[in-house]
């Protein structure tokens, strides 16, 4: 008890000083957090507020975030060839930067980061990993990180995991995203071996494939009989839900209880389609890129994105003007992740181009003491501005996926045009009835149809948008002459 007590301070101390983690004491809170969970089964508080720590007053959250912005500046100027550029130019000494002179800063733009990465690394940093986004949409943006950032985001992915009920002992996980999105898979992976869970780590192979892996019944002693929790993108799983039906599965052929996605908008008709294919599953969404890893957002039920004010700043910049939106205005997340969560590649007031409403409150969630945004609006480039508004991606496909007529993942395109967008999409059938249900749903979500287009072949669409379940990873299903050829492990009779 007195080495848990000493943990227990060593990771407040953590928290409030913004010092590295000990990772001993890391391993002990979570040991503990464990045991107490298996002989009590609850803990009675939840950890996750323990790993917030505690809730702060606007005045104090801003004394603590230009104490910790102020340090990382520091380290930026001093080890750093990007911002000892960027603040010998500004002529500006971090270290006595107040809360208010962090809004006139200049923003950190991708192109930055990806052009140069090793730019943004600290030089007395201890690397082990470079790590990368996907490249969904062009070249992928490296980001470098050290062993122990890489242990330390490993036990907290455990504990959160542990102790908001995402995953027990008794699952077995299935992770169907891209291997190369290193930080997503470690973080599921290693919450999966601190909790015990069973995991294989499939990637994006095709949908049958994936289909016959979760319907496939397992007699692993102390574990669910069926996949029960799945890793994926939206896409990805509007895929299974299209493969699946066509297929003949249905509820009673999968033992799914959990889907935890991220990388993608999540939308409502999505949800509806993909719960009537599995059954009454639970799917969680959250919001997070491997530039920013660990700092991320968490969803409550009012559809806020919460980020905890001690592992980084999060601004929403306005698209239109200058300075930071006001209460509903819509602005580009910026972010500025803390020590100790990110102690190798420095990033200032990081310029995600993930567009939100600003939230300023007062809010009335279980999470409404921690700073929040809207859900994610789509990006920035995919943004289109018309006389009278905005059109948003999430405008879009969360009509077009909400049109049971439209396959999913839905596939379509939009552009500007005088008055509002043109809009094309992939549909079962182009019917005259088709047609109005979609542009009924494009326009109770307020999108501006200047034009609709409608094709019953994906390869037809003019300015198709990139998905992530188009990033296709192959298996090796045949060695041989076909005749002889063994079958994939997982396929019926197996």
């Amino acid at each position: 008890m007195l080495e848990t007590a000493v943990a227990n301070l060593r990771f407040a101390l953590s928290m409030g000083l913004g010092r590295p983690f000990h990772q001993p004491s890391l391993d002990r809170i979570y040991r503990a957090v464990r045991q107490t969970q298996e002989e009590f089964g609850g803990l009675g508080v939840d950890i996750s507020e323990v790993l917030s720590g505690p809730s702060l007053d606007d005045e104090t959250r801003e004394f603590l975030q230009t104490r910790r912005f102020r340090k990382q500046a520091t380290r930026g100027l001093r080890e750093t060839s990007y911002y000892a550029e960027v603040f010998g130019q500004l002529g500006v000494d971090p270290a006595k930067l107040d809360f208010d002179d962090i809004a006139g800063l200049p923003l950190t733009p991708k192109e930055a980061l990806r052009d140069d990465p090793e730019a943004f690394v600290r030089r007395t940093a201890k690397l082990g990993a470079r790590t990368t986004t996907t490249g969904t949409t062009g070249w992928p943006t490296s980001v470098y990180f050290s062993h122990d950032e890489m242990r330390t985001m490993a036990a907290l992915s455990s504990l959160s995991s542990l102790s908001r009920g995402l995953i027990a002992p008794d699952d077995l996980v299935q992770i169907n995203i891209s291997t190369r999105a290193t930080i997503g898979v470690r973080g599921v992976a290693a919450a999966c071996d601190g909790i015990g869970a069973g995991l294989y780590i499939c990637g994006l192979v095709s949908p049958e494939h994936t289909l016959k892996l979760l319907s496939e019944r397992h007699r692993h002693p102390g574990k669910k009989s069926r996949v029960s929790i799945m890793s994926t993108y939206p896409s990805y799983l509007g895929e299974l839900v299209e493969h699946g039906r066509r297929l003949g599965y249905g509820p009673a052929d999968f033992g799914l209880e959990r889907i935890l996605t991220g990388g993608e908008i999540l939308t409502a008709g999505l949800q509806r389609r993909a719960q009537e294919f599995f059954g009454p599953i639970d799917i969680v969404s959250n919001y997070g890129m491997t530039e920013l890893a660990p700092l991320a957002g968490n969803l409550c039920p009012q559809d806020h994105l919460h980020f905890e004010p001690s592992m980084g700043l999060i601004e929403v910049v306005r698209l239109e003007g200058t300075g930071l939106a006001g209460d509903g205005e819509v602005g580009t997340i910026v972010a500025t992740p803390f020590p100790p969560f990110r102690e190798s590649t420095i990033l200032l007031r990081y310029n995600t181009e993930d567009v939100v409403r600003a939230v300023k409150g007062p809010m009335t969630c279980e999470l409404r003491n921690t700073p929040a945004t809207s859900l994610p609006l789509g990006k920035q480039r995919l943004s289109v501005r018309h006389d009278d508004g905005w059109v948003f991606l999430r405008d879009v496909v969360e009509a077009l996926e909400d049109v049971d007529a439209v396959p999913l993942p839905a596939r379509f395109g939009y552009w500007a045009v005088p008055g509002g967008v043109a809009v094309e999409v992939v549909v079962r059938s182009a019917t005259a009835g088709v047609r109005e249900d979609v542009d009924d749903a494009l326009r109770r979500r307020d999108v501006h149809v200047r034009s609709l287009r409608l094709v019953e072949d994906r390869n037809e669409l003019d300015r198709p948008l990139p998905l992530r379940s188009d990033m296709r990873e192959g298996s090796l299903a045949k060695v041989g002459p076909t005749s002889t050829a063994p079958q994939l492990i997982g396929t019926k009779g197996h």
